[in-house]
């Protein structure tokens, strides 16, 4: 376990290294793409070109910045967590993945305030599980959409994420939040990940559960306390 924990302490430091410089190759590349914009002898059918390389640099700028959020956060600080601002940056992590495998992604948001009381690198790990465990769930059919929609009352803030796949295939359901159970090949995935989501979420007092579906696929929702 400590040497487990060990490593991941230097991959986050040697990724911290990578992101900055990668930054510093975007900079570059954004700054030359701004020098050239400006140039009276620049063609007309190049200003196109250039505008893409501007936009697709800015794109990669942004992912860079939300994974160097995630690693830096630590894992015994508990403050105020807006969790609309965590659900969109779970959501950036995970785009490029889900467009690769012919997927959507879409976030909602029903209610201004979405704070409780937490740890945001916990919290994040817990929603990239769960958006992780829809992605697998639409894997076979290498199509479908993933939604991410929050809502919020007096008492609580709720995060569901739910997808049009096949369903839980798995009896009972609740079964998927045990650890090591998976519908993967092992070599694929430890089977941890939503029992991981769960064991978060009540150490926040909260709780993820099962919910049922409007049609096909699964919804699991996220409920914590919201910040008084």
């Amino acid at each position: 376990m400590l040497l487990a924990l060990n490593r991941s302490a230097t991959t986050a430091r040697l990724l911290s290294g990578v992101v900055h410089e990668l930054n510093n190759v975007l900079q570059v590349i954004s700054g030359t793409v701004e020098l050239l914009e400006v140039r009276a002898d620049m063609p007309p059918t190049a200003r196109p070109a250039l505008e893409r390389v501007r936009n697709q640099s800015a794109r990669a700028a942004a992912t860079l910045s939300d994974v160097l959020q995630f690693t830096r956060a630590g894992l015994d600080e508990m403050m105020p967590v807006n969790l609309r601002e965590v659900a969109q940056h779970s959501v950036n992590l995970r785009m490029f993945a889900v467009r690769r495998a012919g997927l959507q992604i879409t976030l909602t948001a029903d209610g201004n305030s979405f704070l409780v009381m937490g740890n945001r690198g916990m919290l994040q790990q817990a929603l990239l599980n769960i958006i992780a465990n829809a992605e697998q769930a639409l894997a076979p059919q290498k199509k479908g959409t993933i939604t991410v929609q929050l809502t919020a009352d007096d008492g609580t803030v709720t995060v569901r994420v739910s997808d049009d796949g096949p369903g839980i295939p798995m009896m009972p359901p609740e079964a998927a939040f045990e650890p090591f159970v998976t519908t993967r090949e092992p070599w694929e995935g430890s089977g941890l990940g939503l029992w991981a989501a769960r064991q978060i979420a009540a150490a926040h007092g909260g709780t993820l559960e099962i919910e049922e579906g409007a049609g096909a696929g699964s919804v699991f929702a996220l409920r914590l306390r919201r910040a008084q």
